[in-house]
């Protein structure tokens, strides 16, 4: 390969087309460059033909008494002509990090021997001629390019300067971590409860950084960075400009969501299993997984998986690869279980929590120091059951309830709880599970962790500053803003340096989704989200309990199903469209009927059932397309046409259409269901 072949192949792996705006980290190894030119020439290739390849390709734009003029000038006619096609200096700046990734591992902090070396410089000593102002200027059109030209479609410039080595920090700053390695900085931050907008001091985050490593088995890279002097303010600062694009959900080098998985068993012992816990704000439809697609039903909160090997065993990482995210199961020595309902089985956690039952699987070697632990934090009833069946080499504790915290490091530090933890809100009454949005009069707690020392820490309510909080490094302390927050609007939170923010409504209306939404529950399992709470009182005054007739809670076990109609609500919006056999269709145009106008919380929701029985044929489809001209197509309820009983009567009407409108309405652009896509194309070529 030649240089531009290296430069475009280059540009292609590191900068594609990306779902999120993410930083991008142009980490460049002998490893790398083997998988790059083996992928190109789809031939076999070993670390030292690839290294070579890539060598000489450099060499033939480097060169001379002025080696990187070259590549300086082609950058500023590329820029001048409107960035036009790759930039022409990516391979080069891959050179300088390659000389980077090689330094590290040399006994002596030296930068230009190796960079002279893979250049071919080998007149002279030192920086070579021109370094100093064409490197770090490539680098700012890199940024330009990301930043300006691409508006983060390629991803964001992760290049910093280092406080002490000015011309070569750079490339050093790529150097420290890989793509892999940004996936543990994503998970780090997950586990420490970081939030979007967070911020954290930069020596603050690196200790919490260094002590999530020593409990999750990280690469080599990061533990040497760690262990370098020259190479630990680099990583600190990485570390702060991830939490600064942090979005809520670990990503990797490509900018896809990493789910984190958790170990799932029946009573700690064998057979072991994963489940995934999705994000709220993460929409995902479907995953496909080592060839199977796997709905994920619209609300779902933990997804159950089957693991392609069914000797999952503690102890071993699993990384699942799907086609919109990665599942990540990461490996430890100690797990944290705690019953799941909606699992249906234990299920580990980051870290315990006070007042919650647990059972702890942890390595023999661990054992003794996790016992020692659990009797820190005030649980003196912890067992060995003797029936259930682990691994050879780990021991499984029960009754494991913790009433205090402990300041705990190592491979026992997640059995205290809220182990890292930074500061958070808990509880309330949340009633948007996406944002930070609570009833007036059920504000959130706030929730100070324990911490390593006595320092206090200065707490600032919507800019009023509490009273020092001084705590005990043992000791959890709560603060309840219910008491000191009664207004609605936007509510700041500081504690020392990080800030936490949070609504407060007096009332809210919560939006019906697009799919199908089934009353009454036809699950074991049914979990509803308070959309409105009346204080008929007086509306300003704060309510000390739930009044009767709120929305909320959980079913659990069985019960008697209520004497409503069956039901289909469905969002009123846009045309909907009735689609059956033999290219039959018909508008409908139904109205809210009596028994939903009178529920505050679904008024725009329309019951689509008795329509649909009223009409003269058999509904297969439903169409529903917006004013913006998108459509979307479900599956329509099998309901008895030409028959309905006086508590179903349709509310509204319909219009039949003719055959021309069939096709005009099915030959437009439409979204299915993944599941359900078949179906559709089966159903509009007439099968």
């Amino acid at each position: 390969m030649d240089y531009d072949s290296w430069n475009r192949v280059l540009t292609e792996h590191f900068f594609p087309l990306r779902e999120a705006a993410a930083p991008v980290y142009l980490s460049v190894d002998d490893a790398l460059l083997t998988e790059l030119l083996t992928s190109h020439t789809q031939a076999a290739t070993t670390p030292p033909t690839a290294a070579e390849n890539f060598q000489t390709a450099i060499r033939s734009r480097v060169f001379g008494r002025d080696p990187f003029e070259g590549i300086a000038s082609r950058a500023r006619r590329w820029r001048r002509h409107g960035a036009a096609g790759n930039p022409p200096f990516i391979a080069l700046l891959a050179a300088t990090v390659l000389a980077a990734s090689r330094m590290s591992r040399s006994d002596r902090f030296s930068y230009y021997g190796p960079l002279r070396e893979l250049l071919g410089l080998h007149e002279g000593s030192g920086m070579p001629d021109g370094y100093d102002v064409i490197v770090p200027t490539l680098w700012d059109h890199l940024k330009w390019w990301l930043t300006e030209h691409e508006q983060g479609r390629r991803g964001l410039p992760s290049a910093i300067p280092h406080p002490t080595q000015v011309n070569i920090g750079w490339s050093l700053s790529q150097a420290v971590l890989v793509g892999s390695d940004r996936v543990q900085v994503g998970l780090f931050l997950s586990a420490i409860g970081a939030q979007p907008g967070d911020s954290v001091p930069e020596a603050e985050l690196l200790a919490r950084f260094q002590e999530w490593v020593r409990l999750n088995r990280s690469s080599p890279r990061i533990q040497r960075a760690l262990a370098s002097p020259e190479l630990r303010p680099i990583l600190a600062s990485i570390l702060q400009q991830e939490l600064t694009h942090y979005d809520g959900l670990p990503r990797n080098s490509a900018g896809l969501p990493c789910v984190p998985l958790s170990l799932t068993t029946e009573a700690g012992g064998f057979p072991y299993g994963v489940a995934a816990r999705i994000p709220s704000h993460l929409r995902l439809e479907s995953l496909s997984l080592n060839g199977d697609v796997i709905r994920v039903p619209s609300g779902v909160e933990w997804l159950p998986l089957t693991p392609p090997d069914q000797e999952l065993t503690p102890g071993s990482a699993l990384e699942l690869a799907a086609d919109t995210a990665t599942l990540m199961l990461p490996a430890r020595d100690l797990y944290v279980l705690q019953a799941n309902d909606l699992v249906g089985k234990w299920t580990s956690v980051n870290a315990a929590e006070i007042g919650v039952p647990h059972r702890v699987l942890v390595r023999t070697a661990f054992a003794a120091q996790a016992e020692a632990v659990m009797l820190a934090c005030g649980s003196d009833g912890v067992r060995q059951p003797r029936r259930v069946q682990v691994p050879p080499g780990w021991t499984l504790f029960s009754g494991y309830t913790p009433t205090r915290s402990a300041t705990v490091s190592g491979v026992v530090g997640p059995l205290a709880p809220l182990h890292q933890q930074l500061a958070r809100l808990s509880g309330g009454l949340r009633i948007d599970g996406g944002k930070q949005t609570y009833l007036l009069g059920y504000a959130p707690d706030l929730v100070l962790p324990a911490i390593p020392d006595d320092h206090p820490r200065t707490v600032t309510i919507d800019g009023v500053p509490l009273p020092p909080v001084s705590q005990v490094p043992t000791d959890t302390i709560t603060i309840r803003l219910a008491e000191r927050v009664h207004s609605v609007g936007e509510h700041q939170i500081e504690v020392g340096h990080r800030k936490l923010t949070f609504t407060l409504v007096e009332r809210y209306r919560e939006s019906v989704a697009l799919p199908l939404l089934a009353l009454p529950p036809r699950s074991a399992k049914l979990a509803t989200i308070p959309s409105r709470i009346p204080n008929s009182a007086s509306p300003s005054a704060l309510a000390s309990w739930l009044p009767p007739g709120h929305l909320s809670g959980s079913f659990f076990g069985s019960y008697r199903l209520d004497p409503l109609p069956p039901t289909r609500i469905l969002r009123l919006g846009g045309s909907i469209y009735a689609l059956g056999g033999n290219r039959l269709a018909a508008q409908l145009v139904p109205e809210a009927p009596g028994w939903i106008a009178t529920m505050d919380h679904v008024p725009h929701a329309i019951d689509i059932e008795p329509l649909l029985a009223a009409l003269p044929f058999q509904a297969v489809w439903l169409l529903q397309v917006t004013s913006s001209q998108n459509a979307r197509a479900w599956l329509a309820p099998i309901v008895q046409t030409g028959s309905y009983s006086p508590c179903d009567a349709p509310s509204g009407s319909w219009t039949i259409l003719s055959q021309a409108d069939w096709r005009r309405l099915t030959s437009r652009s439409i979204t299915t269901a993944v599941a359900c896509a078949q179906d559709w194309t089966d159903y509009t070529a007439g099968k």
